[in-house]
């Protein structure tokens, strides 16, 4: 099923949720998984638990899921908000090499950022929004950091996540 189908409707329905969730190939399926290790990191859940509920939030109907955008974003959005929600303050920073697996965790994730910033290589102001995007700037506030007008601002948003979903997803 294409998510990307003609429709009056503006938003997707519970039935066309599911049934895109079916379809979910493993990349699709990969590339979530590591998205929800990167926004779970500065939490205090597992990735794990912030990709459920996510799945919650949209099944259950709390989040609307527009058609005009991809699964990916719209899923890798719900759970950055859902980890800006859990976030919670840490004292040591420094990783706990005790804990299994969670440096390497953070070592994909760093290497993920890295990755996503260095597409925008030829565009500082894109790269500029991309690191205030990662430390929590949302909105008027990104607006304002980029320097952009409003026009300016939606058309390099459009080119990012342009970007970002040719080379990642």
């Amino acid at each position: 099923m294409s998510l990307q189908q003609e429709s009056p409707a503006e938003t997707y329905t519970a039935a066309e949720i599911v049934e895109a969730v079916k379809s979910l190939n493993t990349q699709h399926k990969t590339a979530l998984m590591k998205l929800a290790r990167a926004y779970a990191v500065k939490t205090s859940f597992g990735h794990e638990d912030l990709l459920q509920e996510a799945w919650m939030r949209v099944l259950g109907g709390r989040r609307e899921w527009p058609r005009s955008v991809g699964v990916i974003p719209f899923l890798a959005g719900v759970m950055r908000s859902i980890a800006w929600d859990w976030q919670v303050e840490r004292r040591d920073e420094s990783v706990d090499v005790n804990e299994v697996g969670y440096e390497d965790q953070t070592a994909s994730a760093k290497i993920d950022t890295l990755r996503t910033i260095a597409l925008f290589d030829d565009d500082p102001i894109a790269q500029k929004m991309i690191i205030a995007l990662l430390d929590g700037a949302r909105g008027e506030e990104l607006r304002k950091l980029s320097g952009l007008t409003k026009t300016e601002y939606e058309s390099k948003r459009v080119k990012i996540r342009r970007r970002i979903e040719r080379v990642w997803y």
